[in-house]
């Protein structure tokens, strides 16, 4: 609580400032709470793939308090810019930082005659890819707990550079868009879906936080890995590694309010070298989603991702895991709150299949049941059932069972501006 209190008081007279023109605070003070039947959690160490695990067969409590807060600038000419800190209160076994920012960026955009605009945006920002984090804090209005390809967005993708934008209004009311993304600070993605495998949650990485492995038996001292990387631990959104930008590029199609596709390379170019304790991972993925909305009650979405991650030296690499995932969202808004259904299946297959540093296959599924209502324009409730089957060889070399999913009821509080 005192590091929330932290935060909005860090935070407070800068969201005071934001009466002035052109500014505007948005953010929100929240509290979870849930039953998990999982193994020790990813955010401990351990291999569980939900928040909260302790031991398959024995449910176990799970709590978090949290403090989101952003500002956010507009002339409603040219210029935007945002600034988005986070404040947690979590168990004291959570690796990971408490308090810190999770965004920020400044962004010009201007018309380019009568149907074109360019957008271009610097800082550090989310990628612009997500269907289902589209609330202003990279929240979900559907879920309390994001899909597997947006949890790992939440943790590892965090690009720091600049990003430019190009639409074209048609004749027809649609719109055609293509981006570019040069980017750094991003040398490590790829680190937790190899080592850790997929996991699904909602906890949004902030700059400089080192976050947990899981405690393979190669990470132990003697053993290969042991000697160079920093035992058990990953800084996702740092400093640049290795001095190589990484580059994304998207192209987009859509009829506003009814349809949207995109399709976004993304390829972080790491030199796949060690860097004082920390490796350098080269990364590339496909990334493409999709959202439609069917009536004016049902939205339908799907994203699915494809790609490979790569560390070692030039020449033949020590880990090379080519990874999949994918899934797909109904969401209804009644007169009784918004109910989704969400299925996400996720793989990763391990291309050297070296017993002596780790097997990093990867089988999972998952189900996601929530129920979301807003209680009058400032509080939201919410529930969620999620259920995940997922097995990890690494984790049977290293001493712990084969399933790593679990089960989680989720309840969640927000009073939110």
């Amino acid at each position: 609580m005192v590091r929330i209190v932290l935060l909005l008081g860090a935070l407070w007279p800068l969201a005071l400032a934001a009466e002035q023109p052109g500014w505007s605070s948005v953010g929100f003070v929240g509290a979870r709470a849930a039953a998990v039947d999982a193994e020790r959690s990813w955010l401990e160490g351990g291999f569980g793939r939900l928040p909260g695990g302790d031991e398959r067969g024995d449910w176990t409590g799970f709590g978090r308090g949290e403090a989101h807060l952003g500002l956010k600038f507009d002339d409603h000419v040219s210029w935007r810019a945002k600034l988005h800190g986070i404040a947690r209160l979590e168990d004291s076994d959570v690796v990971g930082d408490a308090l810190g920012i999770t965004e920020a960026w400044l962004a010009w955009q201007r018309a380019l005659g009568h149907s074109k605009e360019l957008r271009v945006q610097a800082g550090l920002f989310f990628y612009p890819s997500s269907q289902e984090n589209i609330d202003p804090l990279w929240g979900s209005p559907y879920t309390l707990t994001y899909s597997a390809i947006n949890s790992w967005m939440a943790e590892e993708f965090r690009p720091i550079g600049l990003d430019l934008n190009w639409r074209r209004f048609l004749a027809s009311g649609n719109e055609l868009s293509f981006g570019g993304t040069v980017f750094g600070g991003n040398d490590t993605l790829g680190t937790l879906v190899a080592w850790r495998g997929w996991t699904m949650h909602d906890r949004l990485s902030v700059l400089g936080e080192r976050l947990a492995l899981p405690d393979a038996f190669s990470f132990e001292p003697g053993q290969v890995f042991g000697q160079f990387q920093r035992p058990f631990r990953t800084t996702p959104i740092t400093r640049d590694l290795d001095g190589r930008p990484g580059y994304a590029l998207r192209l987009k199609g859509e009829r506003p309010g009814q349809f949207a596709a995109q399709l976004a390379w993304i390829d972080n170019r790491g030199d796949r070298d060690l860097h004082g304790q920390e490796y350098a991972w080269l990364t590339r993925f496909w990334l493409a989603g999709a959202h439609w909305q069917a009536t004016e009650s049902l939205e339908l979405m799907a994203e699915w991702t494809l790609g490979e991650t790569i560390m070692g030296f030039p020449g033949e690499p020590w880990v090379k895991t080519e990874f999949r995932a994918l899934y797909l969202m109904a969401s209804l808004d009644t007169g009784v709150g918004r109910w989704s259904l969400r299925h996400d299946r996720f793989h990763a297959d391990d291309r050297l299949s070296n017993p002596a540093w780790g097997i990093f296959n990867d089988r999972g599924q998952a189900w996601t049941l929530a129920w979301i209502q807003q209680l009058g324009e400032r509080a939201r409730l919410g529930l969620e059932l999620l259920w995940m089957d997922s097995e990890r060889p690494l984790a049977v070399q290293s001493g712990r069972p084969m399933a790593t999913g679990g089960r989680m009821l989720s309840v969640d509080w927000r009073w939110q501006w």
